[in-house]
């Protein structure tokens, strides 16, 4: 080894404008961008739904309020953007972002992308858990429990069963990037 090479411990770097997590929410990793790193550790009462634009509507209707984490659970979703229209003309604060959509790396606030399939467990008012220092994504549900009894929405009801189709379809965030 060379006489000027030291380890470095990952956790003891300064935050830069992305990290990425690991726990129960998200055991593949997800990536955490955007500010909020200062809040840390922060805990979030959930908001699930299941598209950006549901997720606007319930914000402009009032039905998000501070501090609450926005999980949206669409596979399929390109760069989200304007959810940080609607959550700023609404004055919301301390609002956490999770998706395994794409978000710019310049948003504010706590935005968390690429979770993995176990977003498809998250329900409304579940407790997660942002843990930086530590590099953590948790969940305070039991999630194997809910594995077990399958993804909600799995059922179709009057022949409408979106969350179901997203769940068959759902696969890991890194799935492509495997070698086979």
């Amino acid at each position: 080894m060379n006489a000027h090479a030291r380890i470095i411990d990952p956790a003891a770097l300064p935050a830069s404008n992305f990290v990425i997590l690991h726990g129960s929410l998200s055991p593949e990793g997800c990536v955490m961008t955007g500010g909020g790193f200062e809040r840390d550790p922060h805990e979030a009462r959930t908001r699930v739904f299941a598209m950006e634009s549901d997720a606007i509507a319930a914000i402009q209707q009032g039905r998000v309020a501070h501090g609450e984490a926005i999980v949206i659970a669409a596979a399929d979703e390109a760069e989200m953007t304007a959810i940080f229209g609607a959550i700023a003309e609404a004055g919301l604060r301390d609002i956490s972002l999770i998706s395994n959509g794409r978000f710019a790396a310049a948003s504010e606030g706590i935005v968390i992308g690429h979770v993995g399939k176990a977003i498809r467990y998250v329900q409304n008012f579940d407790t997660i858990t942002i843990d930086i220092k530590n590099r953590r994504l948790d969940i305070d549900a039991d999630m194997v429990a809910r594995r077990a009894d399958g993804p909600r929405g799995a059922k179709v009801k009057n022949g409408f069963a979106p969350m179901g189709k997203y769940a068959a379809l759902m696969a890991e965030a890194d799935a492509e990037a495997r070698p086979t």
